[in-house]
């Protein structure tokens, strides 16, 4: 979590949806492309409205940078 200083890393929570072991953070700055292939296993998901601002803080991080 002491990543959190930078302002491109935002907290999510861990609860009974992400099934996360503890708070972490989601990493706004750059998107990742995974192929389905590369994929084991996900341990959990995330709600619609926590993809939206994932995807707002991005697209202000890219436009802020250029």
């Amino acid at each position: 979590l002491e990543k959190l200083k930078f302002k491109a890393n935002i907290l999510i929570k861990k609860d009974n949806m992400n099934n996360l072991n503890k708070d972490s953070i989601v990493k706004t700055d750059v998107v990742y492309r995974i192929l389905n292939e590369q994929i084991l296993f996900k341990i959990g998901k995330v709600d619609n409205e926590k993809i939206e601002i994932y995807k707002k803080s991005f697209y202000n991080t890219i436009k802020n940078d250029n």
